[in-house]
C-alpha cells in the first residue's frame, strides 16, 4: 500500500505543469496564427460518428495530424477525434474569399463513391463540427440571450428539388475578448520559476552573480545556464516589461540579473476567443489560378429559387473549391463565462418545477413512512407486549379455574392468540432471517449496486462542483470508468460482507467475490465488444482503436478484478452481524398473500414513484445526450438523484412492511427486486422516447446503439436502486425486530 501511495504522489510531481487545452486562458497577440481543429462529423439521426477526413474535404498542407492530449477513455468512446485542419486565422484580420485548398485550390473532380457518401450523409442531416481555442463551432447567435440552446456544428449541405448541395463556403464569426496579457505574463513566470526552483544552489548563484572575475570553467558553465534561462524567461520579460501594473507605472530598474528586464512603454493589445460562431453556404466557383489570391465572389447569396444557379451542385467530376471568410467581433464575454452560451438549457424554471416535484414526492412518502414507524409500530409492540404479559399472568394463575368456569382460560388464551394474530409480522420472528435461496447471487448483487451508485454520486459531484469542465471532452465518462474500477475494492467488501451476514460465515468467499469482478463488468463489455465490432465495420468513429479497447480491458483485468479481491479480504476482518431473534430449524408455512400484498403488485407499484420524481429532469437529459445539446445541469441531477433515493428507500420500508405483514418473510429478494423496479419504467420510458422523439432514427444498427446505451444505463440503475431498496429494508426489519422483547 505504501509503494502505492508513493507511486501515486510520484504521478502528481510529474503531472504538475500539465493542464487541458481549453482549460487555461490562452491570449494572441494582434496577427498571431491560430489554427482551427476538425472533429467528427456527427447525426442525431444516426449517433454514428464518422472521420472528418473520410469525407471529400481539402486537407492542410503539412498533412493531416491528431491533435495531442485531446484523446481520453471518454472522448474515444463518444467518436470524438481532433484533427488539425487547413483554416488558419490571424488575429483581427478579417479576410473575404480564402481558399482552403492547397496547391491546386480546388478539390479534384468528385467520384461516384464521393458522391454516394455525400448523398447519404446528407439525407442523414450530418453536421460538421469545428473547434477553435477548444470551443466548439456553432450556426446559432451566442450574444442572443433569447436563444434557449445551442447546437454545435454546421450543416454538411442540403437537398433541393431531388439535387444535392454542399456548403463549400464558410464565414466565421470570432468573438473575441481584449486583455492585455496579464495571463501570459502568469504562465510565463509561473514556467521561469518551476525552471529556476529546480536548480540547484550552486547553479542559481552562477545564474544570479555579477563577478566577472570567475574562474574560465566556472565563466563556462554561468554562460551556459545563463542562457538556458534566458531563452526560458524571455517571452516572460518581454510581458513584464510590457504590461504595466494596475496599482502603480512601471518604474525603471537596473537590471542585476537575467530575472530582471527593462522598461517599455508599448502596450500591446492581447485578445482572449470567447465565441466561435459560422455562417455556411454553398456557392459555385471557378477553381482560381492562383490560391493564395482572396476570391471575392465567395459570398453567401439568398436561399431561393432564383440562386439555384449560385449553388455547388454535388455530382460526378465535379470541382469543388472550399472557400471561407473570417470576421472578428469584439465582445464583452469574458474568458471565464465563455461556455456560459453553449451551455444553455431549454425549459428553465422547468427544472426547479421538478426538483418540487420530487421534494412533494418524499415528503409525502416521509410522512406515510412516519406513520408505520410512529403509530402501527409503536401500537404493534404495544399490543404484543400486552398479550406477553397477559398469557404470563393467567398461565400461572388460571390453572384451577377452567373446570369451575367453563372455558374462562380457553377464552382468555384464544383471545390472545387472536390479539397476536392481527400483526402478522411479529408471528416471523423464528423465520425473518432465514438465508435467502442464492443468497451469493444477491450478495454480488448488492456489491454491484453499492459500486455503481456510488460511482454516480462521486462523478455528479465532480461535475456539479465543476472539476469537470466542458473543454474537456469526455471527461465525465472519463471519471465515471476510473472511479468505477478504483471503487472495485468496495465492491468487494459489501459482497463478501453480505455474503457472510446471510451464511453465517465467510467460507469460500471468493467465489462470491470473482463474481463480482466479472459479472456486471462482463455483461458491459459484451455489449461494448459487440457494437465496437458492428461500428468498426461501418467505419465509424464511434468505434473505439484496438489500443484504447486493450487499455480498457486491461484496465478490468490488471486493476478491478485485483481490488475486488483486496475489498473481500478487508471484509473478512469485519465481525459477522448479530441477529436480535434466533432463527428456528423448520421453516414457517407462507400463507397465499392478500391482492395488495402480492410480490408482483407491489413490485409495479414500488417503480412508479421513484419513476415519478425523476421524469421531468429525465426527458431533459435524454434529449440533451440523443439530439445532441450541451447539457451541464449537473446540480439538478445531482439532487434529483438524492430525493429519488429517499424514495426508493422509503418505498422498500413500506413494501417489506406490507410483506410481512402477510406472514411472507421472504423479503430478502423482494425487497431488491422492488427497489430496482424503477429500471423497468426507465427502460419502457427509452423505447417510448425512441418512437415519439427520434422518430428520424433508422435502421438496424442506429437503433442498436441507442437500445444498448439504455439498457446498460438501466441495469445500473436496478443494481444501484435495488441495493437502496434491500439496505433500507434490512435496516428496518432489524430494528422493528430488535425492538421485540421475547419472554
Amino acid at each position: 500500500m505504501l509503494k502505492l501511495i508513493c507511486f501515486f504522489l510520484l504521478g502528481l510531481a510529474l503531472c504538475q505543469g500539465f493542464y487541458v487545452p481549453g482549460t487555461y486562458p490562452v491570449e494572441f497577440k494582434v496577427n498571431a496564427t491560430i489554427q482551427a481543429q476538425v472533429n467528427s462529423l456527427t447525426s442525431f439521426d444516426t449517433d454514428m460518428p464518422y472521420d472528418y477526413y473520410s469525407m471529400p474535404f481539402c486537407k492542410p498542407p503539412e498533412g493531416v495530424k491528431d491533435i495531442p492530449f485531446s484523446a481520453n477513455p471518454g472522448s474515444l468512446i463518444e467518436g470524438n477525434r481532433l484533427k488539425n485542419s487547413p483554416y488558419n486565422f490571424s488575429v483581427k484580420v478579417t479576410e473575404i474569399g480564402r481558399v482552403s485548398c492547397f496547391p491546386t485550390g480546388f478539390y479534384p473532380g468528385l467520384s461516384a463513391k464521393e458522391v454516394k457518401g455525400l448523398a447519404h450523409k446528407i439525407d442523414n442531416h450530418y453536421r460538421v463540427n469545428m473547434v477553435l481555442d477548444n470551443l466548439p463551432v456553432t450556426m446559432y447567435d451566442l450574444l442572443n440571450k433569447e436563444s434557449e440552446f445551442v447546437r454545435p456544428g454546421y450543416t454538411l449541405g442540403f437537398k433541393k428539388n431531388g439535387k444535392y448541395y454542399i456548403n463549400n463556403h464558410l464565414a466565421f464569426n470570432i468573438l473575441i475578448y481584449r486583455t492585455h496579457g496579464e495571463y501570459t505574463l502568469a504562465k510565463d513566470r509561473f514556467d521561469a520559476s518551476v525552471f529556476f526552483n529546480g536548480l540547484d544552489s550552486r547553479r542559481r548563484h552562477l545564474l544570479t552573480s555579477d563577478d566577472v572575475s570567475a574562474s574560465s570553467s566556472s565563466s563556462s558553465s554561468s554562460s551556459s545556464l545563463r542562457r538556458m534561462l534566458v531563452d526560458a524567461v524571455a517571452t516572460a520579460a518581454k510581458t513584464s516589461a510590457a504590461v504595466p501594473s494596475s496599482a502603480s507605472p512601471p518604474v525603471a530598474k537596473a537590471s542585476t540579473s537575467p530575472l530582471d528586464s527593462s522598461p517599455s512603454n508599448d502596450d500591446p493589445e492581447y485578445y482572449m476567443v470567447v465565441g466561435f460562431e459560422v455562417s455556411p453556404c454553398s456557392v459555385k466557383l471557378a477553381p482560381p489560378s492562383n490560391p493564395n489570391a482572396l476570391i471575392k465572389e465567395a459570398t453567401c447569396s439568398d436561399d431561393d429559387e432564383e440562386n439555384v444557379s449560385k449553388w455547388q451542385e454535388i455530382k460526378e467530376g465535379e470541382k469543388i473549391v472550399y472557400t471561407y471568410s473570417v470576421y472578428w467581433q469584439e465582445s464583452d464575454i469574458r474568458w471565464a463565462s465563455r461556455w456560459d452560451a453553449y451551455l444553455r438549457m431549454p425549459g428553465g424554471k422547468v427544472h426547479v418545477f421538478s426538483i418540487l416535484n420530487s421534494l412533494l414526492v418524499v415528503i409525502l412518502m416521509a410522512s406515510a413512512v412516519a406513520v408505520i414507524l410512529l403509530r402501527t409500530l409503536r401500537r404493534d409492540l404495544a399490543r404484543y407486549d400486552q398479550v406477553a404479559s397477559s398469557e404470563g399472568i393467567e398461565m400461572g394463575s388460571g390453572v384451577g379455574v377452567g373446570a369451575g368456569a367453563g372455558a374462562g382460560p380457553g377464552a382468555s388464551v384464544g383471545s390472545a392468540g387472536s390479539s397476536r394474530e392481527e400483526s402478522g409480522w411479529k408471528l416471523l420472528a423464528g423465520d425473518v432471517f432465514r438465508a435467502p435461496l442464492s443468497s451469493g447471487a444477491l450478495a454480488v448483487h448488492v456489491g454491484t449496486g453499492v459500486q455503481v451508485i456510488s460511482t454516480w454520486v462521486l462523478s455528479l459531484c465532480l461535475a456539479a462542483f465543476g472539476f469537470l469542465s466542458p473543454a474537456s471532452r469526455g471527461a465525465l465518462l472519463s471519471a465515471a470508468i476510473f472511479i468505477f474500477v478504483i471503487l472495485s475494492c468496495l465492491g468487494g467488501f459489501v459482497t463478501v460482507w453480505v455474503w457472510g451476514m446471510t451464511q453465517r460465515s465467510y467460507n469460500h468467499w471468493y467465489g462470491v467475490a470473482a463474481r463480482t469482478s466479472v459479472q456486471f463488468p462482463g455483461i458491459i463489455m459484451l455489449i461494448f465488444t459487440v457494437l465496437n465490432t458492428m461500428l468498426a465495420k461501418a467505419g465509424s468513429t464511434g468505434a473505439v482503436p484496438a489500443g484504447a479497447y486493450f487499455f480498457l480491458v486491461a484496465m478490468w483485468f490488471l486493476v478491478s478484478i485485483p481490488l475486488t479481491f483486496v475489498g473481500g479480504s478487508v471484509a473478512l476482518r469485519v465481525p459477522i452481524l448479530v441477529w436480535p431473534v434466533k432463527t428456528n430449524q423448520i421453516p414457517r408455512h407462507i400463507p397465499a398473500p392478500s391482492a395488495t400484498a402480492k410480490p408482483v403488485a407491489l413490485f409495479l407499484l414500488a417503480g412508479l414513484l421513484p419513476f415519478a420524481t425523476v421524469f421531468v429532469e429525465l426527458y431533459f437529459a435524454m434529449t440533451s445526450l440523443w439530439l445532441g445539446y450541451f447539457y451541464y445541469l449537473f446540480g439538478f441531477v445531482f439532487l434529483v438523484m438524492v430525493l429519488s433515493v429517499i424514495v426508493v428507500a422509503e418505498v422498500g420500508i413500506m413494501g417489506t412492511y406490507a410483506q410481512l405483514c402477510s406472514e411472507d418473510y421472504t423479503w430478502w429478494w423482494n425487497s431488491f427486486y422492488r427497489g430496482g423496479s424503477m429500471a423497468l419504467y426507465l427502460f419502457a420510458f427509452s423505447v417510448m422516447f425512441l418512437f415519439s422523439t427520434l422518430g428520424n432514427l433508422q435502421g438496424f444498427l442506429p437503433v442498436a446503439i441507442y437500445l444498448s446505451h439504455m439498457l446498460i444505463i438501466s441495469l445500473g440503475v436496478y443494481v444501484s436502486m435495488g441495493t437502496i431498496g434491500f439496505l433500507s429494508s434490512l435496516l428496518f426489519v432489524y430494528k422493528i425486530f430488535a425492538a421485540v422483547k421475547h419472554e
